[in-house]
């Protein structure tokens, strides 16, 4: 399938939005901001600059080539076969960015109050025990300004990730607990998940200070050398596991299931609350920080048998 995109007069330039139309230039609605990826092509020099788009290019998630028709009998490909490619959703993580100014408040709000909050490591698996500053604190929710407001930003969140993961999902959302951890060399949380009040629940991890060292590792999505050696590549990074791994998974044509995320201030994931996950220990000074809450998830609607096969039929599920 092309569909046809003119754009105005002299406006063959990234950024330029272009109205969709038909082969003999007619509009029929749709625009497509022009990117690079896009191929141009002027037909004659009086006549408006023409972008054409390929199914797969404008629909990323287009499950089929084209398929043989009879003008076109061999379809996308020279055996006249329809082909599709799919690859099985593991997990959805959802990546937010906080402007600094509010990391700062917040940081600002806990090194004030947090010397009256009690003590959450009797529900947590975090060994963070290594010095005497280390701490595993429960953050306030409720009869808290800074704490209601923060709770009322995550649970907008959720409703988003849900409706993003489950295409249009409406559900309402609540926090169930919120603390932050204090981290020094040493301190480490080893594999675990999460247990919401909720059947579908959802955790959270924000980075609020991270130690000089930890933050001069390179990223791993970008460029990880590997952990041989005694590299340190990983060290303080945050690791999660959504299946079963093997160093040869590759090489046998199965998915990566792990993933270590660098800690960087001011990035929060948002994450299904059974993720598996842990962070791995770091040496030298410096105080590595961060915040997480467990959000429970209700669904407007019942999502099991009759009305849940309804929603998949609907593209919903």
């Amino acid at each position: 399938m092309v569909r046809i995109f003119d754009l105005p007069d002299g406006q063959l330039v990234d950024g330029a939005v272009a109205q969709e139309v038909n082969a003999d230039g007619t509009p029929i609605g749709g625009i497509i901001k022009s990117e690079k990826r896009a191929i141009f092509g002027k037909k004659d020099p009086d006549i408006k600059s023409e972008v054409t788009v390929t199914e797969s290019e404008e629909e990323e998630s287009s499950p089929r080539f084209a398929t043989p028709t009879e003008d076109n009998p061999s379809g996308s490909n020279a055996g006249g076969m329809a082909i599709s490619m799919r690859s099985k959703l593991a997990v959805n993580i959802m990546r937010v960015e906080l402007p600094i100014d509010v990391i700062d408040e917040l940081n600002e709000y806990i090194d004030n109050e947090s010397s009256n909050w009690s003590d959450a490591s009797g529900g947590l698996i975090g060994q963070i025990n290594r010095t005497t500053q280390s701490a595993q604190l429960t953050f306030p929710h409720e009869d808290d300004d800074v704490g209601e407001q923060f709770s009322s930003v995550l649970c907008r969140l959720g409703k988003d990730y849900v409706k993003h993961a489950i295409d249009g999902l409406e559900v309402e959302t609540d926090i169930q607990t919120m603390w932050t951890i204090h981290s020094y060399e040493g301190d480490y949380n080893p594999m675990h998940d999460h247990g919401t009040r909720t059947s579908m629940g959802l955790s959270c991890i924000l980075y609020l200070k991270v130690p000089p060292q930890i933050e001069a590792l390179d990223n791993p999505s970008e460029n990880f050398a590997g952990l041989n050696g005694a590299s340190g590549a990983v060290d303080g990074f945050t690791y999660i596991q959504w299946g079963t791994n093997g160093m040869r998974d590759v090489n046998m044509l199965r998915p990566v299931t792990e993933e270590y995320i660098k800690p960087e201030v001011g990035t929060l994931i948002l994450f299904p609350a059974w993720l598996r996950h842990g962070v791995m220990p770091f040496f030298g000074e410096g105080e590595r920080r961060t915040f997480s809450a467990n959000i429970n998830i209700t669904p407007d609607e019942k999502l099991e048998g009759a009305n849940f096969n309804n929603l998949k039929h609907k593209g919903k599920v």
